[in-house]
């Protein structure tokens, strides 16, 4: 969009000259018009592995025509020049490091929240309402994590697709943001849902859970689609599958933002409740309870990723490598402390397993009794009787 404003809609200089006409390159560089003859420059494009201070290079020939490269019949702008080659691994590692711990995170987090939904749906005795939302809560959380894993692993191992600029990336990556705001929608219907319970007792499960499936899934569809459309119509902003930030995030996250703190009031008002039905305790009991509480709210309506709102501007600077790898651990771990503290580590939960489990040993020790009874029954042993010297087929009886 910038490029066709500031440079393709200008007419041509008129000085007599001959001049190649503007361009718009793979990599969507915006070439201006360059005198025949001549070669253009322009600053390297700031991606990994690129030097964002050399410059790449465009040959305008002498009859006005770019240059056409002689295999692929097509004009050809040279970025060779942007690849920083003494320091072209260390950036790769660099850039791409806490792209792995990503990737290992949410690996860990997609086993974890698959179990907890087999689990939560195996047991009719964990069919409830707050069970549901649950469940909702860790679908959101399987379908981020398993967006992440496709996305990053494509987009940045991938050889040559933030060049080529592929549709299928660019839908990918809409597809991801859709997930992580549906997961931070279910994240604030978890704290509506406990704050209206604890607050309204008589209220109909029914409709809660239909307001909740509207917020959770509904809403971040219409924003993202709102967003995708908006930074469709922008050239500059669709470059390089769409990898670099835009302010037009900001029509989704303003959004989430503002429900966690939502959930910030949830949890000052349920901690409130909680102290006040638990004034008949000793205080230090009473004290223990409310900050487990607490900490066990934090990571399930996602207070924790209020702390990251600000990046470190300086991006060489340690405190930018320690904010990055950060928020890969906590963002792609997350699904795993929810999991774990909501599932594996539930009461109810644990109880049915275990019972589950003791039923099964009862079973097959049940089981393997039986067996062992019938094959005694079915056994018959051959007694001699000395006396007589006749042979006594019954085992119980005495010859």
């Amino acid at each position: 969009m910038l490029c066709m404003k500031n440079v393709m809609s200008k007419p041509a200089p008129n000085d007599g000259k001959l001049y190649c006409s503007p361009r718009h390159d793979h990599f969507m560089g915006c070439w201006n018009y360059t005198e025949a003859g001549t070669r253009a420059f322009l600053p390297c494009p700031d991606i990994p592995g690129f030097a964002p201070d050399h410059s790449a290079y465009f040959d305008c020939l002498r009859n006005g025509s770019w240059y056409v490269h002689p295999t692929t019949g097509k004009e050809y702008s040279n970025y060779l020049g942007c690849r920083n080659f003494q320091n072209v691994l260390t950036d790769i590692e660099k850039n791409f490091a806490h792209v792995y711990v990503s990737v290992v995170g949410f690996c860990v987090s997609l086993i974890l929240l698959i179990c907890s939904l087999v689990i939560f749906f195996k047991f009719r005795q964990l069919r409830c309402d707050r069970i549901t939302v649950h469940k909702n809560l860790f679908v959101s959380y399987i379908i981020t994590a398993f967006c992440f894993v496709i996305y990053l692993s494509v987009v940045s191992f991938g050889d040559g697709v933030l060049m080529e600029n592929p549709v299928w990336c660019q839908v990918l990556h809409v597809i991801t943001q859709y997930a992580v705001v549906s997961n931070f929608s279910w994240m604030f219907c978890e704290g509506l849902c406990l704050h209206t319970l604890m607050m309204h007792t008589f209220i109909s499960g029914n409709s809660l859970i239909i307001v909740c499936l509207i917020i959770g899934w509904c809403v971040p569809l219409v924003l993202t689609g709102i967003y995708a459309g908006l930074r469709a119509t922008l050239t500059d902003n669709t470059k390089f599958c769409w990898l670099s930030e835009s302010s037009l995030q900001w029509i989704m996250f303003a959004p989430v933002v503002f429900s966690m703190l939502i959930n910030i009031i949830f949890v000052i008002n349920i901690m409130r409740l909680l102290v006040t039905k638990l004034k008949q305790m000793p205080e230090a009991a009473q004290t223990r309870k409310a900050v487990r509480a607490t900490g066990i709210l934090i990571p399930l309506l996602g207070l924790q990723f209020l702390v990251f709102i600000k990046r470190p501007n300086d991006k060489d600077s340690t405190l930018y490598d320690v904010y990055t790898y950060a928020v890969a651990i906590v963002v792609s771990l997350q699904g795993s402390f929810v999991s774990v503290i909501y599932c594996f580590c539930n009461h109810e939960v644990v109880t049915l397993l275990k019972r589950r489990w003791h039923q099964h040993r009862a079973m097959f020790r049940g089981k393997h009794a039986r067996t062992q009874s019938s094959t005694n029954s079915s056994t018959t042993y051959t007694f001699i009787d000395f006396v007589s010297n006749q042979p006594c087929l019954d085992k119980t009886s005495r010859c």
